[in-house]
């Protein structure tokens, strides 16, 4: 069973990396019994420039479910449905609505359960094709780095992701793992009559160390990934930065309660852009670097009831086109409680403030979730 645990450090990595795989498992939480969720989001940001205001919405129902087929075996599943507003005053009230992919993770641990490989799949089943009057300004607006949507694409290509694994011990407390992902993306028309995009691929190497110090664990993670170039109809047109990842994590429980915190450091290069005739341009930083931290605390009451307060601050950088630096704090609180043995509810509420451009746009939002689990 001891194993099993080794596994839990790799397993960060895993649902770190795997990008088509939003809510990937493994069976590294021993005897997790089958399970589904069904959420529903509703998000809100304010986007206010002088004296013009913006406001994008989103409605979002994302469904879940994992199933484990043996022992060191599972399957999980996602989609989601939303439906965006746009709203400014200067350009009107656009909307874009659908269904997102469907992602399908395996995951098998073998090698006395220190090895890991998962297999994903992205299936094409989105919205594609959008209309370019109306639906492109709403995926442009979804897609603004520094405000957070549950879902920021609708759909995409067929694609997979393969990763391998593995984890053992180090030292008495102390666990290691590391793994290697691959992600191919295939081509796909973002925009009716628009020629076939291909975002490129992906290859992601992670490492990470887990220590447990009593009632309180520390988790290390590095993640460094490398990204091949985008092209429209077969010319190179974008290839985006190699990035490096930097996380460390804490938390600390007992049978009612846990504290937890994270801080995180994202390191971006500068990105190569091409002409129409895919001409290699000077290369240049699009993104800047991200700075993150997080902490919660979560109680149980009784056997029935939980909450769970929790904060963050995002900082992203400036870059070599402008500004556009930004700075975004969020807090809010979840509670839940049991429906009986095998079902659970929850709903939460989570406000956001801050600004971007290098402060002449301010930013508020918020963000309203309700979610039902049901375990076999």
């Amino acid at each position: 069973m001891a194993t099993k645990r080794t596994l839990c450090v790799t397993a960060m990595a895993v649902a770190i990396v795997c990008l088509m795989a939003p809510a990937s498992f493994a069976q590294v939480i021993y005897g997790q019994p089958t399970s589904g969720d069904l959420t529903v989001m509703y998000s809100s940001w304010t986007v206010t420039r002088d004296t013009l205001e913006t406001t994008i919405s989103q409605l979002a129902i994302p469904i879940g479910a994992f199933f484990p087929i043996q022992d060191n075996f599972d399957i999980s599943f996602f989609a989601a449905n939303a439906s965006s507003t746009l709203d400014a005053n200067d350009m009107g009230e656009y909307k874009l609505g659908g269904l997102s992919d469907v992602r399908v993770q395996g995951n098998h641990s073998f090698a006395n359960d220190q090895l890991l490989f998962s297999v994903g799949l992205n299936l094409p089943t989105g919205k594609r094709a959008l209309d370019l009057t109306e639906e492109f300004f709403v995926l442009q607006a979804l897609s603004t780095n520094y405000l957070e949507f549950p879902v920021r694409r609708y759909g995409e290509g067929f694609g997979f992701n393969l990763l391998f694994a593995g984890a053992t011990v180090l030292g008495e407390n102390i666990k290691g793992g590391a793994g290697l992902m691959y992600q191919y993306s295939g081509s796909y028309e973002p925009y009716d009559g628009f020629p076939d995009y291909n975002p490129g691929d992906v290859i992601s190497a992670n490492a990470g160390v887990d220590i447990e110090s009593g009632a309180t664990n520390w988790t290390l993670d590095v993640i460094y990934s490398v990204f091949s170039t985008d092209q429209i109809d077969g010319i190179n047109t974008f290839k985006q930065s190699p990035q490096l990842d930097l996380r460390v994590g804490m938390r600390r429980a007992d049978e009612v309660q846990s504290f937890s915190g994270q801080i995180g450091y994202l390191i971006r290069g500068d990105n190569t852009q091409y002409s129409v005739g895919g001409i290699e341009l000077d290369p240049f930083k699009l993104y800047g670097n991200e700075f993150f931290i997080a902490g919660a605390y979560a109680r149980q009451f009784n056997t029935l009831w939980h909450i769970r307060p929790a904060a963050d601050l995002r900082r992203i950088g400036g870059n070599d086109l402008n500004d556009e630096s930004s700075t975004v704090f969020g807090f809010g609180a979840t509670i839940g409680r049991a429906l009986g043995d095998k079902l659970s509810l929850d709903g939460g509420v989570k406000f956001y403030t801050g600004s971007a451009d290098g402060g002449d746009i301010d930013l508020s939002g918020y963000q309203i979730t309700f979610g039902l689990t049901a375990t076999r």
